[in-house]
């Protein structure tokens, strides 16, 4: 069995305090990867739980979580990734699946509907489709009608 020190003694107990690599290799004054190594050092030669390499989320348990009310601040916190790889894994999976993203902002397509056919002003058409003021449904209605142009 390997010998401890107290750089790995440090090193794991300021990991379980909840420091991250690179603020305890910044207290030690070590590099980060020799921090991860010495964790897992003492960790191993104590028997303590250690951490475990990063699990990949696929953007179907990602999005059974959205669809479950979770939001993505919270997804994003939970594990442990940026907000953009949260919606990137979810558009992903429901393209490979076929399914809407729900993540699509679809009141343009509906104040272009209420504008078109019902002949509503801009003003009601915000106000019906969830838009801040009339000037804000007005360009998304712009951009909309230049992308089914465009197709």
């Amino acid at each position: 069995m390997g010998r401890l020190d107290s750089i790995s003694t440090q090193a794991y107990s300021l990991y379980s305090q909840g420091m991250t690599y690179r603020e305890i290799s910044q207290a030690l004054g070590i590099k980060k990867d020799q921090v991860k190594y010495r964790v897992v050092k003492y960790a191993r030669l104590t028997g303590s739980p250690y951490p475990l390499p990063k699990r990949k989320y696929n953007g179907d348990y990602l999005y059974a979580l959205y669809k479950n009310g979770m939001n993505v601040k919270d997804i994003s916190s939970l594990m442990s990734l940026h907000k953009d790889k949260v919606y990137l894994r979810v558009k992903k999976y429901c393209e490979s699946q076929g399914i809407p993203n729900p993540f699509v902002d679809r009141r343009p397509a509906f104040a272009y509907k209420l504008s078109t056919e019902r002949r509503l002003s801009y003003l009601i058409s915000a106000k019906i489709a969830g838009f801040s003021d009339r000037r804000s449904c007005y360009r998304a209605v712009k951009r909309y009608e230049a992308k089914l142009k465009s197709n």
